[in-house]
C-alpha cells in the first residue's frame, strides 16, 4: 500500500509570503488542518492550523504577520511511493499530524496525514475481513 494511493492531492498551499490572517482564513475554509508552503514551486515549509492559532493570539495587534515568520522551515517529507508503514513510522518518530508528499523530482504531489493512513490500515483490516479466518497450522 502505497502512500500516493491515500495521500490527498493536489493540496491547497500558501506562500511564505501571505499574511497569516489570510492563510488561517483559506484552511479554516477548506476544513483543513495544515498547508504546505510553497515559494517558486519549491516545498520550503508546512504551517497548521495551530501555528497560526498561536501566532495570530500572541501578535493580534500587529500588522503583516506573515507566513515565513511561523512556519515550519524544511520539513520531512515522504515520496510518493512510500509505503503507508514508512509513511506512518515518519509521522509517529517526529510526533507530527501530516507530511508533504513529493514526486521523484521532488515536486509537491500531496499530502499524507494520520486520517489518511488510518483509511489504509481500516481497508487492511476489512480485505482481512472479507477473506475469513486465518488458517493456522
Amino acid at each position: 500500500m502505497l502512500v500516493k494511493d491515500y495521500m490527498t492531492p493536489n493540496p491547497a498551499s500558501v506562500s511564505p509570503d501571505d499574511d497569516l490572517r489570510v492563510a488561517f482564513n483559506m484552511l479554516s475554509e477548506r476544513w483543513i488542518r495544515q498547508a504546505p508552503v510553497i515559494e517558486n514551486n519549491k516545498l520550503v515549509g508546512i504551517i497548521t492550523d495551530r501555528d497560526l492559532r498561536m501566532a495570530l493570539v500572541q501578535h493580534v495587534t500587529e500588522p503583516n504577520l506573515l507566513v515565513r515568520n511561523v512556519m515550519t522551515p524544511d520539513p520531512v517529507a515522504v515520496s510518493e511511493d512510500s509505503s503507508l508503514e514508512e509513511a506512518g513510522k515518519i509521522l509517529t518518530s517526529h510526533k507530527i499530524n501530516a507530511t508533504p508528499v513529493l514526486s521523484e523530482d521532488g515536486k509537491l504531489t500531496g499530502i499524507i496525514t494520520t486520517t489518511d493512513i488510518l483509511k489504509g490500515i481500516l481497508h487492511i483490516v476489512e480485505v482481512a475481513k472479507s477473506k475469513g479466518p486465518m488458517m493456522t497450522k
